[in-house]
């Protein structure tokens, strides 16, 4: 599959910090929507999920960031 063929399904307008293109998204639970990413600088693919912590209460913030640390160690 080509490079450009590739990228077809990401919004080359929506970038993250230069380094990720966000694509499509593929999932969503509780507490955010998860979207199919592409690292820019390597060329892999990535899943990037997107936490919205608007009317969050204090008590599942705890879980949140225990999420998010788990999944920091992840590969």
């Amino acid at each position: 599959m080509s490079r450009q063929s590739t990228t077809a399904h990401f919004h080359k307008s929506k970038t993250l910090d230069n380094k990720y293109m966000l694509g499509d998204e593929i999932g969503k639970g509780a507490y955010g929507r998860v979207y199919k990413g592409l690292d820019l600088e390597n060329g892999d693919f990535v899943a990037i999920k997107q936490v919205s912590l608007e009317n969050i209460p204090q008590e599942d913030l705890s879980i949140i960031m225990q999420e998010i640390d788990l999944l920091k160690v992840l590969p």
